[in-house]
Order: C-alpha cells, then sequence, then structure tokens
C-alpha cells in the first residue's frame, strides 16, 4: 500500500501507447535527448546522504555501456536464449549499472532482496534455473553457501572504477535480436515477499514493464523504496520514462527520522525545491510524523506517497490534518498497480479508498467473501496488462489477490483495504478478527515497535507487543498501562469479538526481532510459530490463572455478576435474563469465565470452572448457583454433565497406550490393514489400495460371521464388492482375516500377530458400530478395538510408528452453539475442545472420546495418528454403484415424496449440503495419509514438520449446494414428482401418510425428525476442510454433485429397489 494526494499530479499527459519496444530502448533514447535533464541522483559517497550526483540521459547510457564491457570482461558473454542472472546486494549505483548492462547484454535480471536467507535462495533458484549469481562483496558467505547447492557462476556486483573508466566504453548492441522475440523476452524476475511463506518467483517481460508506464507520475521524486522491491524498481525506471529526476536513499545507510529529512532537505538546496513527490513505506512515514521537522518536509510536497503495506489509519488522517497531500498506491508483483488514491482530486480527503485506474477499472472485480458481507476480496479479471499470473478459473485466467476491501459509502468504485484473506485471525467460533485496523492504531504509540494479534482457533484473540527502544526502563506493567489508551481505542473502533482483553497482552522486549518482510510488514506465520511459546503461555494463564479471594454468598454474587457483565457492556436486566437474549457471545463467556477465576475464592476448584461454564448456566441466578457450589464443593451435576462425565471417565480408561521406541529400520513398502473393508468407504478404500503399486499387501480385517459360520472372510468381502459393482478380487495383495478387535491380541494367532506387527506402515480404521439409539456405554467394544489398533500401531519395528487414521464424524462438534451475533458457526480442523459441542447421539459421543483418545495417543505415547471427521458420504459419481442407501436419512426423507406427494424446503437444520463422493473421500483418506507415495527405493516419504502437526480434518465436500435451490430441482428433472413444502408441513403430511412402515419406510424416522432440529433454524454449522484440501488434491478439486446426471443416476438406483 502507498498513499498520496495528487492536486497537480499528471501535469503533462503520458502517452497511451508506449512508443518502445524494450527498455533499453528507453535508455538508447535518453542518450540522444535533446533534453539533458538529469534522470537520477544518487549520493556520492558510500555513507553520504545529501551529496547527490546526478546522471543525465548521455551518462547514464555510457556507463551502462561501460559496465556490459565490465561483465564482458568477467566472462559474461551475450546470450539470445533465456539465460537467468541472479543479483544480490545493496540497492546502489553500482547495483543500477549491472542490472542494467545485464539487460543490454540479453539476461533476464533475477532481482534478490539481500534479505533472503540461504534456503530460501536456492529454493528460488533452483526451479528457474539460474546460471549466474552477482553478489555484493559484504554477502560472499551467502553467495558461496547457495553455489555449494546450485551449479552457478559467481561474480561479484561491478564497482565503478570497472564501468566508469576515463576513456568512453564503445557503443554495445546485440546483433540480428528479432524485435518481436525482444519485446516478450523476460527482462527482470523479482519474487513475493515471503509474507505467507517461501517467496515465489515473478517475472517482467519488457513488455509487461513498459506498461506500467500509463500510471507514471511526471514529477521530480525522492524514493527511499530498495530497488530489490517490484514498487521500488517500477517507480524508478517510470522517472527515467518519463525524465523526470528521481533522486534514491543511500542503500548503506540506516533509514531514520534524520537521514530521511537530511537527504530531502538535500535536494532542496541543489535548486531551490524540494521533491515533489516522495516515495516510501509506512514504516518511514511514522519516523517522519513524530517529530514536527519531518511533517513540515512532507507538506512542502506535492505528493507524498507509501507502499508495500497498509498505512495505518491514524497516521494517514494525522499526516491528512497536517496538510500533507497523501494518498495510497495499491498493487502487487503479480498484477502491478491497480488501485490508487494519488490521482483524486484536492478537496477529496479519502486518501485511504482507492479508486482503479480509468485502463485498469474493467478488469477489477470486488466480489464479496460471503453472502450479504460487506467484505470484498480484490479479483483481476483477464484482459489486465499488469496480470502477470492466473491462479482461478472463477472467473477464467483470474487471479484472486486475497487482499480484502471495502466500499466508501458514497464515492463510487472506492475502496477502503482492511486485511488479507490469509491475514484474517479465525477464532473456534468461527468469527473472523480483521487484525491490521487493530495492529495499526497500536503501532501508532511511540512507545510500540510493533503489535501482533493471535488467536487463529482459539476462543479469543491476544496481542503481541513488541516494545520500542524509548520503552526501554519502563516495566511491563507500566508499558502496558501507558499503551492502553491506545489499545482501547483499537477496541473502540474493532467488533466485539475482536476486541483486546488487558490479560491476553504479551510484552516482547526491545531487543527481540519481530519477523517481517523487506517491506516492514509482518510475516504473521513465522511470528506465530517463532513465539508459540509465549502465545500457548497466555493461553494458559487464562486457563489456569490464581483463584482471587472473594468471598461471596449466591445472592451478592448475582450482584457481583450482573455488575461484571455491565463491565463488560452486556446490561441484564434481572438475574433471570438469558444471556443469549442479551448479547453474551463466547467472547464475553470466556471473559466472564476469567473475571470469576481471577476474583472469586472457589475452593480451590478452578478445574470444575468449566470452559463454557456461562453459557451452560445460561442466566445469572443459575451462574451464582454453579459458582457458590463449586466454593463448597457441591456442584450439582446436569443429566448432559452425567453424559461428559461419562465421556470422561472412558476417554481416561481408554487412554492408556504402549509407548513407542524408535527404530532406524525403513519399511520397503506400504502395507496396510482396513477395517470395514465390507462398507461403502472401506470398498473404494480397498479398491485404491489395490491399484497403488507402493502398497504390496493389505489386511482386511472382519468381526466374526453371524450369519454363515461357513463363509470364509475372503469370500465374505468378495460378495460385498460385487453388491457395491467393485471387481477387485482375486488380488494377491489382499489378505482377509476374522478378527475381534476388542481383544489385545485383535483376535489373531500369535504368529499372525507378530506379521502384522513387523509388517504394518498403515492403518484405516473404518468399522464402527452404527446405531443411533445405543447409549454411550453401548460402545465399550468399538473403544478397546480403536486402543487395541492405537496400541499395535505404536509396536511396529520401523522409524516411525504405524500411521492410524481415525474415521470419526462431523457429529462430534454439531451441537456446537452459536453466538448472538451470528448464526453460523465453523467447525476448524482441530480437536473439539468442549465435550458439550457433540451431538447427543451415543454413536457421536463414542466418536468424540476415541477422538480424545488419538489426541493422548499422539501426544504422550507418541503415536502417528489423524482423525478424519467425516461428513454425509454419497455414491460416487463414477465408481461402483450409485445406490445410496435406501435405509439412511435423506434416502428415506426423499422416499416420502411417493406417499406425501411432497418434499421439506429444507432437509432438517441449514440448507447448506455438504455431501461428499466416497470416491473423493477414500483418494482422499489416501492422499492425507501419505498411501502411496514413497520418497525414494528406501522407504516412503517423510511427513514434513507441518504435517506431523495436523491431528484432525474435516471431510466433507468443500462447496456446498443448496438443497433447496440445486438439489430439489435436480430430483424434479430426474422425474421425481412433489411439490415443495415448509419442514412443519411436510412433518404433518408423513404423520398422516401411510401407517404400515414396510410399505411406508420413510415413518419409520418420524419421531427422530419430530424431535430433532426444525429445519430453518437460525444455526448453520459448517465445517473448515482448509487442510485437507491442502492435503488432498481430490477433495480440492471435488465437483459439485448437483451437476450433470448424478442426481438421475440416484433416483434410477433408488427406483429399482422402492
Amino acid at each position: 500500500m502507498g498513499d498520496a494526494t495528487a492536486p497537480a499530479v499528471a501535469a503533462k499527459p503520458l502517452l497511451k501507447d508506449i512508443p518502445f519496444k524494450t527498455f533499453d530502448e528507453v535508455l538508447l533514447q535518453r542518450a540522444v535527448d535533446e533534453d539533458q535533464s538529469p534522470l537520477i541522483a544518487y549520493p556520492r559517497t558510500k555513507h553520504g546522504v545529501d551529496d547527490y550526483e546526478l546522471f543525465t540521459g548521455v551518462q547514464l547510457n555510457h556507463l551502462v555501456d561501460g559496465a556490459v564491457h565490465a561483465l564482458m570482461r568477467e566472462g559474461i558473454e551475450a546470450v539470445y536464449e533465456d539465460t537467468i542472472a541472479a543479483i544480490y546486494g545493496p540497492s546502489d549505483l553500482d547495483y543500477i549499472f549491472t542490472v542494467f548492462a545485464l539487460g543490454r547484454l540479453g539476461y533476464t535480471t533475477f532481482i534478490l532482496s539481500p534479505r533472503l536467507p540461504v534456503n530460501a535462495i536456492v529454493n528460488l533458484l533452483q526451479d528457474v534455473p539460474a546460471t549466474l549469481f552477482l553478489y555484493g562483496t559484504q554477502h560472499l558467505s551467502i553467495a558461496t553457501q547457495t553455489s555449494s547447492q546450485l551449479p552457478l557462476k559467481l561474480v561479484p556486483i561491478l564497482t565503478r572504477s570497472q564501468y566508469d573508466t576515463p576513456t568512453i566504453a564503445a557503443p554495445f548492441s546485440r546483433a540480428g535480436v528479432d524485435p518481436a522475440k525482444e519485446t516478450a523476452r523476460k527482462l527482470i524476475m523479482m519474487h513475493s515477499s515471503g509474507s505467507t511463506g517461501l517467496p515465489k518467483p515473478i517475472h517482467f517481460t519488457n513488455a509487461r514493464l513498459l506498461s506500467t508506464f500509463r500510471t507514471a507520475q511526471q514529477l521530480t521524486a525522492f524514493q527511499s523504496v530498495p530497488l530489490f522491491h517490484a514498487h521500488g524498481f517500477v517507480s524508478f525506471v517510470q522517472a527515467i520514462y518519463t525524465q523526470k529526476t528521481i533522486y534514491l536513499f543511500n542503500g548503506h545507510i540506516p533509514q531514520t527520522h534524520e537521514t530521511i529529512v537530511a537527504a530531502v532537505k538535500g535536494i532542496e538546496s541543489i535548486g531551490g525545491k524540494g521533491p515533489e513527490i516522495v516515495w516510501t513505506v509506512p514504516y518511514v512515514l511514522k519516523l517522519l510524523a513524530e517529530k514536527r521537522e519531518g511533517i513540515d518536509v512532507l507538506k512542502r510536497c506535492k505528493v507524498v506517497s507509501c507502499s508495500g503495506s497498509r498505512c495505518p489509519d491514524e497516521l494517514g488522517d494525522l499526516l491528512v490534518r497536517e496538510g500533507v497531500h497523501f494518498g495510497s498506491a495499491f498493487g502487487a508483483t503479480e498484477v502491478a498497480l491497480i488501485l490508487t488514491s494519488l490521482n483524486r482530486p484536492p478537496e477529496d480527503k479519502a486518501w485511504d479508498y482507492l479508486r482503479p485506474p480509468p485502463h485498469v477499472a474493467p478488469y477489477i472485480l470486488m466480489r464479496p467473501i460471503e453472502p450479504n458481507n460487506p467484505i470484498c476480496e480484490c479479483i483481476v479479471l483477464d484482459g489486465h496488462k499488469g496480470k502477470l499470473k492466473t491462479n482461478s478459473n472463477d472467473p477464467p485466467n483470474s487471479w484472486h489477490t486475497s487482499d480484502l476491501f471495502i466500499a466508501h459509502a458514497t464515492i463510487p468504485n472506492a475502496w477502503k483495504f482492511v486485511g488479507r484473506a490469509d491475514d484474517r485471525v479465525t477464532l473456534t467460533n468461527g468469527e473472523k478478527v480483521l487484525p491490521l485496523p487493530i495492529e495499526g492504531r497500536i503501532q501508532q504509540d511511540p512507545l510500540v515497535r510493533e503489535a501482533v494479534v493471535f488467536g487463529v482457533d482459539r476462543a479469543v484473540p491476544g496481542l503481541l507487543l513488541f516494545r520500542a527502544s524509548a520503552a526501554r526502563g519502563l516495566s511491563d506493567d507500566d508499558f502496558v498501562e501507558k499503551v492502553w489508551p491506545a489499545i482501547e481505542d483499537a477496541n473502540s473502533h474493532a467488533e466485539g469479538f475482536s476486541q483486546i482483553g488487558r490479560d491476553m497482552i504479551a510484552v516482547i522486549a526491545e531487543d527481540v526481532e519481530c519477523p517481517s518482510t523487506d517491506k516492514s510488514s509482518i510475516k504473521r506465520a513465522a511470528v506465530y510459530r517463532e513465539f508459540k511459546d509465549v502465545i500457548d503461555g497466555v493461553y494458559a494463564r487464562l486457563e489456569n490463572g490464581m483463584e482471587g479471594t472473594l468471598k461471596l454468598s449466591v445472592e451478592e454474587l448475582k450482584e457481583w455478576l450482573v455488575a461484571s457483565f455491565a463491565d463488560l457492556g452486556v446490561s441484564l436486566e434481572n438475574p433471570e435474563t438469558d444471556f443469549f437474549s442479551a448479547g453474551v457471545d463466547s467472547l464475553k463467556a470466556i471473559q466472564m469465565r476469567g473475571l470469576i477465576i481471577k476474583n472469586l475464592d472457589l475452593g480451590g476448584n478452578v478445574s470444575k470452572c468449566g470452559s463454557m461454564i456461562v453459557y451452560d448456566c445460561g442466566n445469572v441466578a443459575r451462574l451464582a448457583q454453579k459458582v457458590f457450589a463449586i466454593r463448597v464443593g457441591e456442584v450439582a451435576e446436569s443429566a448432559v454433565s452425567d453424559d461428559i462425565s461419562v465421556m470422561e471417565g472412558l476417554i481416561e480408561q481408554y487412554s492408556k497406550f504402549d509407548t513407542w521406541r524408535e527404530s532406524s529400520e525403513t519399511p520397503e513398502s506400504h502395507v496396510v490393514i482396513l477395517t470395514g473393508a465390507t462398507g461403502s468407504l472401506g470398498s473404494h478404500i480397498l479398491s485404491h489400495l489395490i491399484a497403488l503399486p507402493t502398497v504390496s499387501k493389505i489386511y482386511c480385517l472382519f468381526r466374526p460371521s453371524h450369519t454363515s459360520a461357513s463363509q470364509t472372510p475372503l469370500s465374505r468381502l468378495e460378495s460385498a464388492l460385487k453388491a457395491r459393482d467393485l471387481s477387485l478380487l482375486p488380488s494377491p495383495k489382499v489378505v482377509a482375516l476374522t478378527s475381534d478387535l476388542s481383544t489385545p491380541t485383535l483376535g489373531l494367532e500369535t504368529q499372525t500377530l507378530s506379521k502384522l506387527r513387523s509388517e504394518t506402515t498403515h492403518i484405516i480404521h473404518c468399522a464402527w458400530e452404527v446405531n443411533f439409539a445405543l447409549p454411550i456405554q453401548s460402545f465399550t467394544p468399538q473403544l478397546a478395538s480403536l486402543q487395541n489398533l492405537l496400541n499395535l500401531s505404536l509396536s511396529t519395528p520401523f522409524s516411525s510408528p504405524a500411521r492410524l487414521l481415525f474415521c470419526s464424524s462431523i457429529g462430534t462438534a454439531m451441537a456446537t452453539p452459536s453466538t448472538a451475533s451470528c448464526s453460523r458457526v465453523e467447525i476448524p480442523e482441530t480437536p473439539i475442545a468442549d465435550m458439550r459441542h457433540c451431538s447427543a447421539t451415543g454413536y457421536a459421543r463414542s466418536k468424540l472420546v476415541a477422538e480424545k483418545m488419538i489426541e493422548h495417543a499422539t501426544t504422550t505415547a507418541g503415536a502417528k495418528a489423524t482423525v478424519l471427521r467425516i461428513g454425509q458420504i454419497v455414491p460416487s459419481a463414477g465408481a461402483g454403484s450409485a445406490l445410496w442407501n435406501e435405509k439412511e436419512m435423506i434416502p428415506l426423507l426423499i422416499r416420502s415424496a411417493l406417499t406425501t406427494g411432497v418434499l421439506p424446503d429444507r432437509p432438517g437444520g441449514s440448507d447448506g449440503c455438504s455431501w461428499i463422493d466416497v470416491d473423493v473421500l477414500s483418494q482422499a483418506i489416501l492422499e492425507i495419509g501419505g498411501i502411496g507415495i514413497l520418497a525414494d527405493p528406501a522407504g516412503p516419504k517423510k511427513v514434513d514438520e507441518k504435517e506431523k502437526t495436523r491431528l484432525v480434518y474435516n471431510l466433507v465436500h468443500p462447496h456446498p449446494f443448496s438443497w433447496k435451490t440445486s438439489f430439489l430441482p435436480a430430483l424434479r428433472a430426474a422425474g421425481l414428482e412433489f411439490q415443495t413444502v415448509g419442514w412443519a408441513e411436510w412433518l404433518s403430511k408423513l404423520g398422516e401418510s401411510e401407517a404400515d412402515v414396510e410399505k411406508n419406510p420413510s415413518r419409520k424416522l418420524l419421531g427422530f425428525w419430530e424431535k430433532g432440529p426444525r429445519a430453518g433454524g437460525e444455526r448453520e454449522v459448517v465445517f473448515s476442510t482448509r487442510d485437507a484440501e491442502e492435503s488432498s488434491e481430490a477433495l480440492r478439486k471435488s465437483e459439485s454433485l448437483v451437476g450433470g446426471d448424478y442426481v438421475k443416476r440416484l433416483v434410477a438406483a433408488w427406483r429399482e429397489v422402492w
């Protein structure tokens, strides 16, 4: 982002068509221009600030030729095919002429930030690949380390004595160059900042670089942005094109208030007036704005602009109030400049609302990130000449920037940048905190160096405060006290769930670095990673803080609670007022729990003050009684709490595991244990396992048959697969065994069990009792089975345990409550924090107990296990049978149309259907488990550190469709006749329909539907699939199930069994 107003901007309109084919043509033209006004200025001495040396077009061109001959003396000859030379060094005069000379010789120059570490350099250059590496002499060690990993010729960046010689160098040009080919040649390569990961390469052809001249400002400029930034480089070459002098800050000295002011004043001393425009970054503007002299320097400019990162509102507003003509420019290396407020009229003070230039406007789409959400993502459409890359076909050949904006209330097509999609801090309740406005306001305090909001997948947000040097000598408490007014001001402009509590602040010392890019914007992921222990400590402090000392009666507690809620901004009419209706959201509930622990004497029973105690009680009267009972040790448990206690007991009982003992042995192939192979999911998983060449053996374990003692396990498997239209057997890979998983030996003979232990690399556990009427206590055999399989995974003789993939259910989170402010509940791919969020069936609760068992096994015993939280599975659009089990809930609901003539407008609960194709699901499970991928002949691919930390994946369709607007019309198109009615009317008609469940099987679930969630209710539970999509190409590319003839195939298959 950058900033500026524009009273006198663009005094001389630029040509719409740039009369050059290459940038080198621009340099050659400047050498023959009649007007030989200076083009560039740079300090004469190495550490000079204001001793500018000026260069005309003639001088510039001669020095470029001199640099060409200097490079040729180093053995760097002219090239005519794509050849890449990387450059790594300080942004100075030598750097400029080395880059220009490489371009004249025909090279593509890959401009690298000198802050990149070796691993990032190697990552960038190995994919290009580069053949030359030019380096600043102070970076010899970096160059040597890089060349030890890549075949690069190392050449020092030229020095002035090499290219500025007493004898003028002979003009140089490459002979026989095809002009059309040269226009399309990559001239410059740059890279992304790496703020969200490793940097990615971006290229500028001659044509693309020249296209940026359409937005050039025809003003004398001062630039502190280094040339290895896209904005810095483009602004620099634009100035050469416009023939307006650009003064560059010395790349060898630090940018401080004093050095920047001196540099600008040095310009004023040359011609009696200073620069007309200043190009810089928000960090430098903040330094200048801290003293009157800096503001006065900026006021004397026609335009001040910054880029690279978002300028805080408070800083921009201050500059505008002081009379600085301030605006901003917005772009990205992938798409060039696309938005600006530089050219708005003087009376327009909306510096922070950016507008697309006329030639860009047709190619900008602002798309809401969610229906009815004012925040939009900026999408650059196909046809924009500055667009280098495509990352989406929605719309075709577009670039989704991930940059988020909101529209101005009255100014047409004016947009304020509010952050990036990957910057948003998503809390466990699905609320998304926009950190940049909060951080920007707090950073304006001179005691603060950086402010970073954290809280991803947590209940409430927190704040890392990096102390500035001005805070030296203050205690942490005094520091927070002095900065607190800035935090309060930031909170006053933030949504309730985004506000930062005083107890959620961690102070970081002055001498501790905050990971940041060259543009002084934070590397958020790196901050979270490097300060993980600090962040974890903040939440531990919140959960386990020391008890208070207040001993209150129930009536006194009521008064105290009402007053405390008032302090949190919640007005309660009386102790009976419902928390939800009064606006107590999850943040307020957690804050109140914190106040209870901090202030009240709980009799040493903090552990009994559950994380959702406020929500569980519902009003002050019950909360007061609960808190009092905790203190005196008389906590009364509800029926729900009884079930939770049972679950907790089962978790403790079945979370005792053997300990993993690492070995050096590496398997030569994958050997998989599969349970539930006769089921729909299991059979599709088996089909893929058989097809994988890296899988040598598949053990299918079955419970003993209760119907036919003579049927062998293999024949049972063959019958099941045949029924699903999957012809997979015979296969030499498949070994079918009868097993009792609930026993420690799995019901296998000693020799067989030893063989499984010695061979198994993966376990996929699909088998589970499916009965929604059973209480959780009835699922102990399934829990024992999981415990035994986990122990088996820990007994293998390899360098890591066998990977266990457990098929769980989205039912484990379906009771997660919404908040008063948001009916949409997003379930992250993380462990369930509160067991009350599980559906009330014994089946779902048993799955949640299993999830917790796996969590314990991975953290305490070294298991390598993953929870796969699976949603509604439907038949594959491609492989196997199209029959969706007619006894399941959705098929029975649809079948009711035959007897009632109607179907409900929603299937119970929300309208969204995230059903997942069973074949896509089975592929996703194998991809997540790394099954079938061998890193080398020696053994399976090792999972990277990031992957190791992923305990839970949500496996639902990433793009749900609408039951009402997509699925019901598809059913009609398939020939099913019905009318659409509301949920209540459909239930009524089902109750009045044929009572014989043999003739009308849909009636079997009438009682369940009558007790279940009302369709059209306010709460909508959605499951995040971010991590799952990242790990699975099959899920990421899964297609809509309501397209094509899929629904027709479903209905046709049902009609055969109805």
